[in-house]
């Protein structure tokens, strides 16, 4: 969804009132307009979507530089909204938007590099976007750097780093954080599973739902010495009702079923 950076106004009225300024204001090319418009019917204030009108305004804005619209306009791209889908043009719009300052746009970038969607996948690269990102605070930013330096992607494998930006992760709220700490400390070798238990247990309570299928994988394969079926089959069968894939084939070879 695009982002905004004013305040909802729910009034009709106003709402009415601000769109025709907005419309003067852009049609007589001011691009902060043209980008508010875009954001307007992308589906703020209240009014229904009309992607192809936000595409309209959002891409003089980001032709001419507004940060917010560059951004926009790459998540118009990235997910086919009132336009073709098409990752090199939502890749181009969002490395304009990094330039301009854009912290999610870094972390989008990353991604990118990251699945090689939009351009050639550089692991190496996607670190290096990802630690920008991160470095200005972002959450998200900072489980996916944790994720590079935990499976060694794009450099040298280092638990210390990943753990470091997975607390910070989870400082900031992130319940994903969370999962990926707990799993990070299973992979170390850490006895001290009440902390893994801990961080998971705040996950799936938070309804992360890879943290109830490894619960309930810990349950049935007593990684710790202890476990139970019925803790086991509590927290497969909370993942797979959310059609988690793994819990849902766990689930069944618990019940006896033969594959």
């Amino acid at each position: 969804m695009f982002r905004a950076r004013f305040a909802r106004n729910f009034c009709t009225r106003h709402v009415r009132r601000a769109l025709l300024l907005l419309h003067q204001a852009a049609e007589a090319g001011n691009f902060s307009a043209a980008g508010f418009l875009g954001q307007v019917y992308g589906g703020f204030w209240g009014q229904p979507a009309d992607y192809a009108a936000a595409v309209r305004w959002l891409r003089p804005a980001a032709d001419a530089g507004h940060r917010l619209a560059c951004h926009n306009l790459g998540v118009a791209y990235d997910n086919g909204y009132g336009v073709g889908k098409d990752l090199y043009q939502a890749f181009h719009y969002y490395s304009c938007a990094t330039e301009l300052g854009d912290v999610e746009a870094m972390q989008a970038v990353g991604s990118f590099y990251f699945r090689g969607e939009g351009v050639a996948q550089n692991y190496a690269r996607a670190r290096r976007w990802y630690r920008r990102s991160a470095r200005h605070g972002r959450a998200d930013a900072m489980c996916d750097l944790a994720r590079c330096y935990q499976r060694g992607l794009g450099g040298l494998r280092n638990h210390r780093k990943a753990v470091y930006w997975l607390e910070a992760a989870v400082a900031a709220g992130s319940t994903r954080a969370h999962v990926n700490l707990g799993i990070e400390y299973v992979y170390e070798d850490c006895q001290n599973w009440p902390l893994v238990r801990h961080h998971l247990e705040l996950a799936a309570e938070a309804g992360e739902v890879h943290a109830m299928y490894l619960l309930g994988r810990w349950a049935a394969e007593q990684w710790d010495g202890t476990g139970n079926s019925a803790d086991a089959m509590f927290w497969l069968e909370k993942a797979a009702a959310q059609q988690h894939q793994r819990a849902m084939l766990r689930l069944a070879q618990l019940q006896g079923e033969e594959f």
